[in-house]
């Protein structure tokens, strides 16, 4: 169902129902209201007539049923009756009419003083009249046909009315939620409009402060990340063709060199020699290259236990320097540290020694004298690891050496690929962590920050 007819059928029965409580009340306050001025008309006559009886020696029964005769506001079917205390008819002005009232309603007029009764088609006002030891009960009567008439004609005007007005609140709801959701039509034939080839596009904003404004604001922010996931992706592949591109080429040409003639077993060896180290940075940026896709992979779960940070340090810094016999790395520990549990955090080992050991050989590799400075700093709510080396990175650049396959001009002579820091970065933040970079006066530093919370793993 379309939100516009939702909306239509929501206010409608809205309206609906609260169109009907107001024409119900109408109906039964003025039915109330009719009933109490009948029976208004019927005490008038009950005591106007007792009154006459009693206190005018003048007026007999017979008499006054002359002047009820003569009388125009006679009701239909009127009839009105006067009972001694000891409950014989003394007056009847309408003798073919009898309201059969038996004793006890006349005891419960006597007692009330004044009584409502219905009876049949009729409705009845009894009253108790005392004057100078005259005691009478006077009870009019009549069917109240007039006010029937009234009210069924005032039901079928309320029935019509009520329809009627239902019909008009459909259409006028219909109406009135097109508009409404003119803006939502606007928003979505623009989302249509956008296409990869148009990922710049944006919808517009007409008013900032209502919730329409507020969704095209949402979409356009998620389109500026759709944006950026393409262009990721684009300058991803980019690179990675690149990067394949530049050691096939090599194999391919030692291959094409060697066969181009006969050549001695040194020759040959050295060719193979030569292939076999191209295959192994292959191998190497295959790996790292799966490494960033795992970490990258936000439903890819992840096994962690309690992890030993000194451990990790130290395994990462055998590990380098068996490859890499020219890299010297400085590890340096609080010599205050009592208790040894707040070296451990809650992660993946493997991951964290990825990140450990990528991070010393970049301190390595780009420093003068291939020297990095390792400081573990543990305290109860966190655990710093800081990395200093002697180098230098343009302001600038600080912001762009996490992204895949970023290099800078000083260190296109450099081996490497460029995935390392991106890698890092991602392994911190999977740990919920933090990794800040500091360059000046010639030294670099590096700040991992590691919460000893919960880590961001499934």
């Amino acid at each position: 169902m379309q939100i516009r007819t939702r909306l239509t059928i929501q206010f409608t029965l809205l309206v609906s129902v609260i169109v009907l409580l107001a024409f119900t009340a109408i109906y039964y306050f003025r039915k109330y209201n009719l009933e109490e001025q009948f029976y208004y008309r019927l005490r008038q006559k009950a005591l106007s007539t007792v009154e006459l009886l009693v206190n005018q020696n003048e007026v007999n029964s017979e008499t006054l049923k002359l002047i009820d005769q003569s009388n125009r506001d006679l009701l239909y079917k009127e009839n009105v009756i006067l009972y001694t205390y000891r409950n014989d008819i003394y007056h009847l002005s309408n003798d073919t009419i009898n309201f059969n009232l038996d004793r006890n309603i006349l005891n419960q007029i006597r007692l009330n003083k004044e009584l409502k009764i219905e009876k049949g088609e009729y409705k009845i006002y009894g009253l108790y009249y005392t004057n100078e030891g005259e005691r009478m009960v006077s009870v009019a009567g009549a069917v109240d046909v007039a006010d029937q008439i009234s009210m069924r004609a005032l039901l079928r005007i309320l029935v019509y009315a009520y329809i009627s007005s239902i019909l008009l609140v459909a259409v006028v709801g219909w109406f009135f939620a097109g508009r409404a959701l003119v803006p939502i039509s606007t928003v979505i034939n623009e989302v249509q409009r956008i296409y990869p080839q148009n990922l710049s596009k944006r919808v517009n904003t007409q008013n900032e402060k209502d919730e329409i404004g507020r969704l095209t604001f949402t979409f356009n922010a998620l389109l500026d990340r759709v944006e950026q996931a393409f262009r990721l992706q684009n300058m991803f592949i980019s690179n990675v063709s690149h990067e394949l591109k530049n050691p096939l080429t090599k194999i391919i040409s030692q291959l094409e060199v060697t066969l181009l003639r006969e050549r001695s077993s040194e020759e040959y060896r050295n060719t193979i020699a030569s292939v076999l180290a191209d295959s192994r940075d292959l191998s190497q940026l295959s790996n790292t290259l799966l490494e960033l896709a795992k970490v990258s992979d936000q439903n890819q779960p992840f096994l962690t236990a309690p992890v030993r940070m000194d451990e990790i340090v130290w395994d990462a810094r055998d590990l380098l320097r068996t490859t890499h016999e020219t890299y010297t790395i400085k590890v340096e520990f609080p010599a205050d540290i009592e208790d040894e549990t707040i070296l451990t955090l809650n992660g993946n080992a493997y991951l964290l020694k990825v990140a450990v050991i990528n991070l010393m050989e970049n301190g390595c590799k780009f420093s003068v004298d291939h020297i990095v400075n390792v400081a573990v700093q543990p305290s109860e709510s966190e655990l710093k690891l800081i990395f200093n080396n002697r180098s230098n990175i343009a302001e600038e650049e600080i912001g762009l050496i996490f992204q895949p396959f970023y290099r800078s001009q000083k260190s296109v002579r450099t081996s490497g690929y460029g995935i390392g820091l991106s890698l890092v970065d991602r392994i911190i933040k999977l740990h919920n962590g933090t990794i800040e970079v500091h360059s000046q006066n010639g030294n670099v530093q590096f700040v991992v920050s590691l919460p000893q919370e919960k880590s961001n793993f499934q």
